[in-house]
């Protein structure tokens, strides 16, 4: 008679939806994860006196983008490549305008505009264009980063692309 192997027992996976959705949430954790390590290495560089680890966790955001006080881009995270189609070096040194085309409002830029020179956190929406010409609508939450003296350093953007349908099922700009 031959010794019985003990083994363990498993049933077959029966939904990959359900564990594809696991997946999925866990990619997105690492990145936000990822993007909140690179900005307190920033945090701590210049002593912003912002909770990063907190707004990201409440606000739903594509892309990130910090700019210096003159409005210089430099940092970018992997989403905004995602969102764009620009490459991520490309961006350092640049002002976030290279985004804006003939459709972006005026209006809106004014009112951009002056939330940053009022050193106010806003919510915008605002025409931008990716790397292939396409137009895009995104929502820009922006937060004036401060050091521990009050004294504006940083601009915080959480970005995040956003789609009005229309009842034709087309997309209006």
């Amino acid at each position: 008679m031959k010794p019985m192997l003990k083994t363990t027992l498993r049933g077959p996976l029966k939904c990959w939806d359900i564990y594809s959705m696991f997946l999925q949430k866990q990619a997105e954790d690492f990145k936000r994860n990822s993007d909140i390590a690179a900005l307190k290495e920033f945090q701590d560089k210049y002593n912003w006196t912002f909770n990063i680890e907190e707004q990201l966790n409440k606000v739903n955001f594509d892309a990130i983008v910090l700019t210096n006080s003159n409005q210089e881009i430099e940092w970018v995270n992997v989403g905004f490549k995602e969102m764009t189609g620009y490459p991520v070096n490309f961006t350092k040194g640049k002002s976030p305008k290279f985004l804006q085309g003939e459709k972006t409002s005026k209006e809106t830029l004014n009112r951009i505009r002056q939330n940053i020179n009022n050193q106010l956190p806003f919510k915008e929406t605002i025409i931008n264009y990716k790397k292939s010409g396409e137009m895009y609508r995104c929502e820009i939450e922006m937060f004036p980063l401060k050091d521990k003296d009050g004294k504006l350093c940083h601009l915080l953007a959480l970005e995040k692309e956003v789609y009005i349908k229309s009842n034709s099922s087309v997309l209006e700009y």
